[in-house]
């Protein structure tokens, strides 16, 4: 776990000391680095004593009846799982109709699917307003009953949480090699980046055995879409990084900061916001932090769009 930690921040400083990357991406993997989900580090959770403690913070957060909110699901990943082909379903993610349990009303009484058929999942389009998406339907819409949910199935109280897994290991080592970052690292680009889809679809029989998929269901998966040649290498691994975090989007965004895929939607009709529409770079300090530490700078871009220190940044 340490190591597979080391291969991560590595990485994540690539852009900016080449060197240091190079240094620890070498070490990490001479350590030894996750090798298959069997090493996936999970925090275990329980019902009780209490909806305080020890029950999963991020089923709390979207469980309703508890100022939760629904977990609608964005159009750019929607379409990213329906495929090429978006009228068919034999060239789908296999994820599609795991990490989404279709059409829902989620409610502190029950949960009611509304439309489980993979074809006609639906996610919310990024970046506009209430108005034009009513304006593209040509009538009210209500988002809760139009639009994709994340799988109630991954959001028990007492589901477990994951801290990290193989799938991203093994797309940092396909990352490392087509950039000829560190060394050491055995195997190609393509034999990364194939078992790192393998494990970020195979990962999470945890939170319950029905969301398992068969090794066939990854093979048609994979030769469907060929390494570098669907989309370009980095491509294709940033876009799969971004996917196997699904429950981890802090990190996906970090990730995402860094190596720029997916290739993201900016939030067009969101000029009057405090980034202009565009997409955060960064997280501003608390103000308690802007007061008391002797140390803060106030010139030092504290806004949300200028960039940290491995993004590019000054700081």
């Amino acid at each position: 776990f340490g190591n597979s930690l080391m291969l991560r921040l590595a990485m994540r400083v690539s852009n900016v000391d080449a060197g240091l990357a190079n240094t620890y991406v070498a070490k990490a993997v001479s350590g030894g680095v996750f090798e298959s989900n069997d090493d996936n580090v999970w925090i275990p959770h329980a019902i009780g004593p209490s909806e305080w403690q020890n029950q999963n913070g991020l089923s709390r957060v979207y469980a309703p009846g508890d100022g939760g909110q629904n977990p609608i699901l964005s159009e750019t990943l929607i379409n990213f799982l329906k495929g090429a082909d978006e009228t068919s379903v034999d060239d789908d993610d296999p994820r599609l109709m795991v990490l989404t349990g279709g059409i829902a009303l989620w409610t502190a009484a029950d949960y009611v699917v509304l439309n489980d058929n993979p074809l006609e999942q639906i996610g919310v389009p990024p970046g506009i307003t209430q108005a034009t998406i009513e304006a593209r339907f040509g009538k009210q819409v209500v988002l809760d009953s139009t639009y994709s949910k994340m799988n109630v199935i991954m959001l028990d109280d007492d589901d477990p949480y994951m801290i990290m897994n193989h799938a991203e290991v093994a797309f940092l080592l396909a990352e490392a090699l087509e950039r000829g970052i560190g060394s050491g690292i055995s195997g190609t680009a393509e034999e990364h980046y194939q078992s790192g889809v393998r494990s970020a679809m195979q990962m999470y029989t945890p939170f319950d055995a029905s969301l398992e998929i068969s090794d066939e269901a990854v093979d048609t998966y994979l030769s469907q879409y060929p390494y570098g040649v669907s989309k370009p290498a980095l491509e294709m691994i940033g876009d799969q990084m971004w996917v196997s975090k699904f429950m981890n989007w802090w990190d996906a965004w970090s990730d995402w900061r860094r190596t720029g895929f997916p290739q993201l939607v900016e939030f067009t009709e969101s000029e009057q916001n405090q980034t202009g529409g565009k997409i955060y770079r960064r997280l501003m300090y608390p103000t308690g932090e802007v007061a008391s530490n002797p140390n803060f700078d106030q010139d030092n871009n504290n806004n949300y769009t200028s960039r940290v220190w491995w993004d590019g940044g000054s700081e």
